[in-house]
């Protein structure tokens, strides 16, 4: 299978495999065939062995093939090829790329992303075989494999992105790796075997792994060159968790016993299982040692230890490993133990063999010796020069002590390395590089810990994104070539526009529903703009024409009907998001130098409302009505009719009803309609219409009495 190595882990900004959904979908169809016979009865009273495949054109003998235990089917039901069909709206099944006992593995690509522009859009599905769908134990054994793996998030353990269903297809995403499988790159390199140094630097990868795996108390139980996969990188990805063991790391003696429904399809490759295995008995850490330390030799020899006999047959028959020819007598000690078919007499854990592995004996006392020569010689023949030797040993005292600094760096915690390690800046390069390299897998594993904290953090509604961008800022300055890093930015990019996005159509609902206003507890504008300045500060947001229009409409609603609360906040809205707008410049101009009227009004208004009444603003007020009251001024001025000055005097009585009768204003617009009233009297008067002379004569004398008064 190929792939796309050094993807990351999704599980914490991605869908988990646990989801209710894929759990409700799972469980129904576990209780759809409740009243059948299950697999583990018919495994029961009719056992046979089944032999999976690890892709449709492998060649390997029975004893590197995992076992199930499953029911004799007479006839199982042929596996359709989906390729070309799309599940969940999203995943397009390529091209069928692997076969096995209850799964199909495909290429797919994943429309969504690459919709997005996304050009690694790449992944790889599992798919369980139409004949196993009613089988309880399988659908429990994939939906296990999804959660356990997706529990291990590490760059040398394969990604599971999600688990899902449709309709009777039950499936897994992972991610898609480009490389070849180990049993592969044990073949180019028969007979000999690995370089001991190319060796070396896989095995690390895999003990990495199996000890992360062990730490969260998973066992693989069915670990082998078939099961491992090398990118063209280098880096090595362990796959197949389906079989994997959970470890009691706290055991309760209290606890009732839990049984496993999936127990029945179990399953181990006799070539590489232990004897406990072979025999039934609960896996542990030490088979996975058994399977590491066959590996191991597979590498570094191109053969298996026991010429792929059972572990078991291969103890009855008294078979034992010749050492590698590369290996020193110490390496093989630690190798060997790992190899004995007894899990008493094995005392050896995967750490302890590649520690063993990667120590060299000779280099240290090769340079001990001659360092003791040399001082010797030196004191011999240069005893004069006592000064020069003294400040010799000086400096191979300091450059010892460097030495062993720079050992315990290696062996250090990443927060103690980070911090020791930026003030090496005038340090050898390679010395830096080979600091670098040792910590790669703690280091990585820190910036990812970090960043899933930052995530988790629950004071805020979104992740802080600025923080998780620079803990990959700084841990690209160290790995600067990683894929591994690279892949992890480009998820958290993802994320981050998604978040993004979300808040731009809220903001944007909230705008064109003329939402202005302030309201501390619930969603507002001010809270979104918040969110979105917290997650990128230099977004700019760039108002639509839905969104412009919608402003416009509100500020002259609110202008013509003297809303200062209303345009109190309008203003407010326009200096956060329209003010770089041509459309709505005018109209915040206008705002801005009515801003301080505006706001002595809403003040005003707000607590006339609340029952706490202000003193009346009357120098804002002036500024604030001015416009209006020189409109009713001009109108007055160009009447030539009574019922033209009476439709002004309907405008006055509105606004006196609002104002105080001493407003400055309204005390104007009142002696200039009584000025008009008086003046229109006289020239009805002339024509003779005594009546509405007088009409006209008695307004003009009660707006004076009250301007009087």
């Amino acid at each position: 299978m190929a792939d796309n190595a050094d993807k990351t882990t999704q599980s914490d900004i991605t869908l988990s495999a646990s989801s209710p959904a894929v759990t409700k979908a799972m469980n129904s169809a576990l209780r759809r065939d409740r009243g059948a016979t299950t697999v583990a009865d018919a495994a029961r009273t009719d056992a046979t062995v089944t032999e999976v495949t690890v892709a449709e054109d492998s060649d390997v003998s029975d004893n590197e093939k995992t076992r199930f235990a499953r029911p004799n089917m007479a006839k199982a039901a042929p596996c359709s090829d989906l390729s070309g069909k799309t599940i969940k709206q999203r995943y397009l099944l390529e091209s069928k790329i692997g076969s096995g006992g209850m799964s199909d593995i495909y290429r797919a690509r994943d429309t969504f992303l690459a919709n997005t522009g996304i050009t690694e859009a790449q992944v790889a599905i599992k798919v369980l075989q139409p004949q196993f769908v009613s089988q309880p134990e399988a659908l429990q054994l994939l939906l296990q494999e999804a959660h356990k793996t997706q529990q291990l998030s590490h760059p040398n353990i394969v990604s599971v992105f999600d688990v899902d269903c449709e309709q009777d297809c039950y499936f897994i995403v992972m991610e898609y790796l480009d490389g070849e499988s180990l049993d592969q790159v044990i073949k180019r390199y028969k007979p000999k075997g690995l370089p001991l140094s190319a060796a070396i630097k896989l095995l690390d990868q895999l003990g990495a792994a199996l000890n992360y795996a062990h730490s969260k108390g998973i066992v693989h139980a069915d670990l082998k060159p078939a099961n491992i996969m090398v990118n063209r990188n280098g880096q090595l990805k362990v796959l197949d968790f389906g079989v994997a063991h959970t470890l009691q790391l706290n055991h309760d003696i209290y606890a009732a016993e839990q049984q496993n429904p999936a127990a029945a399809l179990s399953g181990y490759t006799p070539a590489y299982a232990s004897t406990d295995l072979l025999a039934g008995k609960t896996p542990s850490v030490s088979d996975d040692t058994f399977s590491f330390g066959c590996i191991s030799y597979e590498l570094l020899t191109s053969k298996h230890p026991f010429d792929r006999i059972p572990a078991d047959n291969a103890a009855q028959q008294q078979k034992h490993a010749d050492k590698p020819a590369h290996v020193n007598p110490l390496q093989w000690l630690a190798l060997k133990r790992a190899l004995r078919f007894n899990r008493n007499d094995r005392k050896t854990n995967i750490s302890q063999v590649l520690v063993a592995l990667n120590r060299r004996y000779w280099p240290a006392a090769t340079v001990a010796c001659a360092a003791l020569l040399a001082a010797t010689a030196l004191w011999q023949v240069y005893s004069q020069q006592h000064l020069q030797l003294q400040m010799l040993q000086q400096q191979h005292t300091l450059q010892q002590q460097q030495y062993n600094g720079y050992l315990e760096l290696a062996d250090s915690n990443a927060p103690e390395f980070l911090a020791t390690f930026s003030a090496l800046e005038t340090t050898d390069p390679l010395i830096r590089s080979g600091l670098l390299r040792l910590q790669s897998a703690r280091l990585l594993t820190y910036f990812e810990q970090q960043i899933d904290q930052v995530i988790s953090d629950r004071r805020y509604n979104y992740p802080d994104y600025p923080q998780i961008e620079q803990l990959l800022s700084q841990a690209s300055r160290l790995y600067p070539d990683s894929h591994y890093l690279a892949d992890l930015a480009s998820n958290m990019n993802r994320s981050k526009q998604t978040a993004l996005d979300v808040l731009r159509n809220q903001l944007s609902s909230q705008l064109i529903n003329q939402h202005y206003q302030e309201h501390p507890d619930e969603i507002d504008i001010y809270n979104i703009i918040e969110d979105i300045q917290r997650i990128d500060q230099h977004y700019n947001i760039v108002p639509d024409d839905a969104e412009i229009s919608a402003y416009q409409t509100a500020f002259a609603d609110a202008s013509r009907e003297h809303n200062a609360p209303a345009l109190h906040a309008l203003i407010k809205a326009g200096q956060h998001i329209f003010a770089n707008n041509e459309q709505t410049r005018d109209l915040l101009q206008h705002g801005e130098q009515l801003q301080t009227a505006v706001a002595a009004m809403a003040a005003y208004h707000n607590a006339k409302d609340t029952g706490t009444p202000l003193p009346f603003p009357h120098q804002e007020a002036a500024v604030f009505y001015q416009q209006t009251f020189d409109r009713l001024s001009e109108a007055l001025t160009l009447s030539s009719s009574a019922q033209e000055t009476d439709n002004v005097f309907e405008q006055y009585q509105h606004y006196s009803t609002q104002l105080p009768a001493d407003f400055s204003l309204i005390r104007g617009l009142k002696r200039q309609l009584a000025d008009k009233y008086l003046t229109l009297s006289a020239e009805l008067l002339k024509t003779n219409q005594v009546r509405n002379a007088e009409r006209l004569m008695r307004r003009a004398n009660t707006l004076m009495s009250s301007i009087n008064s």
